[in-house]
């Protein structure tokens, strides 16, 4: 098992802040200080720049020496691995390192335990935080900080991206995985709506909850049997709903004071479970909300009995292709609960990323790998692709050639985007490919981001330990109340009740677990 370091180790983010000097060297890796909008860092270089510099660097020094890494991850149904895509290729040509994909086999958590207990772990292996918390703390994974010198390119976006360096940075402040950055914005909840229908009848956007509820209203009097507002994630949808009132429901940072709060005391939170109440107690939403799967909702959609939904934002393409006779959904701005603007939850990043093997011999190889992909050139290259092979020029502008007519059809045909394939990536050369509506739906929903994200900082396996019980009672307590509250079986009298036996069963305990975290993981990354 690997020893924790300790004494004069030097945190990753104490050699981040000694290179203040070099990020004007490398300007090119400086990126926006928010999370949410890293898909709208300045614009590539064009593509003459691009030929330029590309035509330079070949005619510079040679490549370092060959090697081979092998590269675990998961199978895609989408885009199954393999080793014979052109990005491979292309990475193989900056490089010299050629990847050989191998994909886990059965359930994800065995098959990973599996390889790595294996005796024979890959180089690199594509990884969720808490695996790699879990795995890198028994000694499988190596910490990468002290090794970020040997990946400048790497180290600058670090120092440019606070936020990323904060989500991978573990109690002790070792550095197990490395996040890809850049293709988060598929992960955005939204609302959207029949738009086809309210031009039908004359019906405006609602800008307010009030406004949702009265359209609702409207549209169950025009269409006596249909549930006019849908949504299909249970009790978690409130997290999506939360925002807009000023919130999310559950433990958070609160970037308002910089400390934990537990969001269902805040009085926002039980506004927002007001109007749920109305809307279920006048048959605006489906009865069977709290348990409606993926399938239902879709037949809702598809079938003209609900016209306003919040969903991952890929839908609104998705359910589009299923609709017929004219029908049609499009973005909706989120209504204001509370406050003057409504939000939706910050989710636009990504959790998974890369893990190296403690006991890899190629560990030079590596870092120039992990490196290149977090480089100006690796992003646009990853990005992109190469000219006449991926990609035309016309009329100074990139596009993508006529047989790529949507972003899966890079997965699937070149690996662009795939696990491995990129480090941090140029999101608007993917969204290139998508229609006006859905080119939209993006552009609209970065206006929108709440200012913290529903994320909570790691804590040491002891410390999760003495919370787990307590944090297992508090949310089923929560879950079960908060329901009730909805769909009326509980009056909303009861309010300060349950939030007094949310403390008694332990919230606190739970909000000065965390708090340790985060003033930690804050004092790591000085």
């Amino acid at each position: 098992m690997q020893k924790k370091k300790t004494g004069n180790r030097v945190t990753a983010f104490t050699l981040l802040a000694a290179i203040m000097l070099l990020t004007t060297v490398l300007a090119g890796c400086s990126g926006k200080n928010n999370g949410a909008e890293a898909e709208t860092q300045s614009a590539s270089p064009s593509p003459s720049a691009s030929g330029s510099a590309s035509a330079s660097a070949s005619a510079s020094s040679d490549l370092p020496e060959p090697a081979t890494l092998r590269l675990l991850v998961e199978l895609s149904p989408i885009a199954p691995a393999n080793n014979d895509w052109a990005v491979w290729k292309w990475i193989k040509e900056k490089t010299n390192i050629t990847i050989k994909e191998e994909t886990l086999t059965g359930d994800r958590d065995p098959s990973l335990a599996l390889a790595i207990s294996s005796g024979d772990m890959p180089d690199l292996m594509a990884v969720f935080p808490p695996e790699a918390q879990k795995y890198g703390a028994q000694g499988a994974f190596l910490d990468l900080s002290p090794h970020l010198d040997q990946m400048p390119h790497l180290k600058a976006f670090l120092q440019a991206r606070p936020d990323v360096a904060q989500r991978m940075t573990s109690p002790g402040g070792e550095i197990y995985q490395v996040v890809n950055d850049g293709m988060g914005a598929g992960n955005q909840t939204v609302f959207f709506y029949r738009d086809d229908v309210f031009a039908k009848h004359s019906l405006q956007e609602p800008k307010t909850w009030d406004e949702l509820y009265e359209t609702a209203k409207k549209l169950k009097e025009l269409y006596p049997d249909s549930y006019p507002f849908v949504f299909r994630h249970g009790i978690n949808t409130l997290k999506y709903f939360g925002p807009s009132f000023g919130v999310y429901p559950e433990f958070y940072e609160d970037k308002d004071t910089g400390k934990i709060k537990h969001g269902v005391t805040d009085p926002g939170f039980k506004k927002l479970v007001e109007y749920l109440n109305k809307f279920y107690k006048e048959g605006l939403t489906p009865p069977d909300w709290l348990s409606m799967d993926y399938k239902a909702w879709t037949q809702f959609i598809t079938t003209g009995k609900s016209f306003m939904t919040i969903q991952f934002i890929g839908q609104i393409e998705v359910m589009n292709a299923q609709l017929q006779n004219g029908a049609h959904l499009k973005f909706m701005a989120p209504p204001t609960g509370t406050g003057s603007k409504g939000y939706i939850p910050n989710t636009n990043y990504e959790e998974y990323g890369f893990a190296v093997s403690s006991k890899t011999k190629n560990l030079d190889a590596v870092l120039r790998y992990l490196d290149f992909l977090y480089s100006d050139e690796g992003k646009e290259l990853l990005s992109w692709g190469k000219e006449g092979e991926s990609y035309t020029v016309v009329d100074g502008k990139r596009k993508f050639l006529p047989q790529f007519k949507e972003p899966n059809d890079l997965r699937k045909q070149l690996g662009m985007f795939t696990t491995g394939a990129y480090g941090v990536a140029d999101f608007e050369a993917s969204k290139s490919l998508s229609n006006e509506n859905e080119q939209y739906a993006y552009t609209e929903a970065a206006k929108y981001q709440f200012p913290s994200i529903n994320a909570l900082p790691p804590l040491t396996s002891e410390e999760k330990s003495a919370i787990a019980n307590t944090e297992e009672q508090v949310k089923k307590y929560y879950d079960t109340s908060v329901a009730k509250f909805i769909m009326g079986q509980t009056p909303m009298t009861e309010w300060d009740a349950f939030l007094a036996e949310l403390k008694n069963l332990g919230s606190q305990k739970i909000i000065d677990a965390y708090q340790v975290g985060l003033d930690r993981l804050k004092k790591n990354m000085k």
